[in-house]
């Protein structure tokens, strides 16, 4: 999970990033990518939270007591045939290249999207 705070943040670090580079190829044409080649960042939250989770912290937030008839069936839905898409059971992305990138120590946990979103 990843508050959009974080997102915005990154996009407006890489959107300078691309423009100075932009403006940049102006003055020098011989250097397409200015030393930096393709770089890849994964954006993410700092933990790893399933949707069942995510609806237990939301619903403890906001102080509902008998939250076990909300969160009924938000598991995560089980493969049918040959036609459905694998999920992995662990998307955890590693997000330490990005804070160093950004400059930031961490991005937000889901303890702090839900206090600042709700």
């Amino acid at each position: 999970m990843v508050h959009i705070k974080d997102v915005i943040t990154a996009l407006i670090h890489f959107t300078r990033q691309a423009l100075e580079c932009h403006n940049n190829d102006h003055d020098d044409d011989d250097d397409d990518d200015n030393g930096q080649g393709v770089r890849i960042y994964n954006l993410g939250g700092r933990e790893s939270v399933n949707r069942y989770e995510l609806a237990v912290a939301l619903a403890k937030h906001l102080k509902i007591l008998d939250y076990a008839h909300c969160v009924h069936g938000v598991e995560r839905p089980k493969e049918e045939g040959n036609n459905s898409v694998p999920s992995p059971a662990d998307i955890s992305m590693n997000v330490d290249k990005l804070t160093k990138e950004l400059g930031v120590e961490k991005l937000d946990g889901l303890d702090e999207i839900i206090q600042n979103t709700f």
